[in-house]
């Protein structure tokens, strides 16, 4: 009777067994939930992506680096910095009539606007550039003026060295100034000609008309003068 208790103990505990793994199994809640884990899981990385393509559609090209630029035949070197859609640095040229110069501007989406100021020789020139960027090419139009009343326009192109910590300003000779000793000099020998009037011709006396008798008659003995009769 043990034997059989406990074979039928045994049959009994197999069979709860085998209902909770089945109840469990179909349990539809734990499947609604789990359901929902998943959506809500792939709607987040959906609003990810999304997020992440629209930050990189509206973000500015980066333009910073080293740009060299053509334009009207001469080849003109800026170096751009970039903070968001703001850019600043330093031009110049090498050619015949080297220079340095300073430019700023600013972004929008691949639309660049540059303001260029030099001094090539003693005219004080200022060209702005209006242009569009596309990878390490940018090319456009530009208008320049300077201090003698002189104004071109034209097209330029540029390209673009990543690495801006290359650029080094033009050697610009510069105006000699003369020494002090010199100047001293020059002032006082233009005192010296300021202080020397110029020759004034000599005053001709005009003789007078009428002779003094006194005068006539100084250095004549009076012995050699005939003697008058007496009257």
């Amino acid at each position: 009777m043990r034997i059989r208790y406990s074979g039928l103990t045994g049959i009994v505990l197999l069979v709860f067994l085998i209902l909770l793994a089945q109840v469990a199994s179909s349990d539809p809640g734990n499947q609604t939930m789990n359901a929902k884990d998943d959506g809500a899981g792939a709607a987040s990385m959906v609003n990810n992506t999304t997020a992440a393509e629209s930050m990189a559609a509206t973000a500015p090209p980066s333009v910073q680096g080293i740009w060299k630029v053509t334009m009207a035949g001469v080849e003109i070197i800026m170096a751009l910095n970039q903070s968001g859609d703001s850019l600043f640095g330093l031009a110049k040229s090498e050619g015949d009539d080297p220079w340095n110069g300073a430019v700023a501007g600013s972004l929008s989406n691949d639309e660049v606007h540059l303001s260029l100021a030099s001094m090539p020789g003693k005219r004080l020139t200022s060209t702005y550039l209006r242009g569009t960027v596309n990878d390490d090419l940018m090319t456009g139009s530009y208008i320049r003026s300077d201090s003698s009343g002189k104004a071109a326009k034209g097209e330029f192109t540029a390209t673009m060295i990543p690495d801006a910590s290359g650029y080094t300003p033009a050697v610009v000779e510069a105006v000699q100034e003369p020494a002090p000793s010199q100047q001293q000099s020059g002032s006082q020998n233009a005192s010296t000609a300021e202080s020397i009037s110029p020759e004034q011709p000599a005053v001709q006396e005009t003789a007078s008309k009428f002779k003094s008798v006194t005068e006539l008659a100084k250095g004549i003995n009076p012995n050699i003068l005939p003697s008058m009769a007496p009257l």
